[in-house]
């Protein structure tokens, strides 16, 4: 991204995570060291705000969004950003598809900093509803009616949730120091941990 004016870095202290917050933030994680450490990071970036014009921040929402196949609608507010529906896997599915748009919004704190929360709305289909008309008239010349096939057809509500992946991408490139500083904080706080209980389990054998 080319932005129209230098990006500001944020000031580590304000914008990185204390290693005792981080420790919180581990808590209830499970899985493989590469899924932990990416979940750390992207609970850490919900905690970042940005001390940068809020149409910089933005700007990269779009350029995010648009590189994933999703179109841009028109908004009134200025900080708030709506995709169109994507479906995930092939068009022609109708039954196990998945469908998704995102939410981006902005909010400018009193302090002058600004904050971004992005969501993600999504559900599966089961299959379409029936085929309509595509107009309520016959062609005149061939007498048939013109058909459409239904929309995509699902019973179970919508699910949305804070999309938290996002708002990493987004920050790794607004501010890629930031991003950098993050990932030092997370990998040193891990490093520790495991220090901390192949220690534990050494002791443990030791006194079996």
């Amino acid at each position: 991204m080319h932005a129209s004016r230098p990006l500001s870095e944020e000031p580590p202290a304000q914008a990185l995570l204390p290693v005792v917050l981080l420790g919180l933030l581990l808590l209830g994680l499970t899985g493989c060291a590469t899924t932990e450490r990416q979940q750390l990071l992207e609970r850490s970036a919900a905690y970042v705000s940005y001390r940068l014009p809020s149409e910089q921040i933005l700007e990269v929402a779009h350029e995010v969004l648009k590189e994933r196949g999703y179109l841009i609608l028109p908004s009134t507010d200025p900080n708030y950003v709506r995709t169109s529906w994507l479906t995930k896997f092939d068009e022609t599915l109708d039954v196990g598809a998945v469908r998704e748009r995102h939410f981006v919004m902005g909010k400018q704190l009193d302090n002058g900093r600004f904050v971004l929360t992005a969501y993600r709305l999504s559900y599966t289909t089961i299959g379409r509803t029936s085929p309509h008309p595509s107009s309520p008239k016959a062609n005149e010349t061939t007498g048939v009616q013109a058909m459409i096939k239904g929309d995509p057809l699902s019973y179970a509500r919508p699910v949305l949730v804070r999309d938290l992946e996002l708002e990493w991408e987004i920050l790794s490139r607004v501010s890629p120091s930031v991003a950098h500083e993050l990932e030092s904080q997370v990998d040193q706080y891990l490093a520790e941990e495991h220090h901390d209980s192949s220690k534990a389990g050494a002791t443990s054998s030791a006194q079996q």
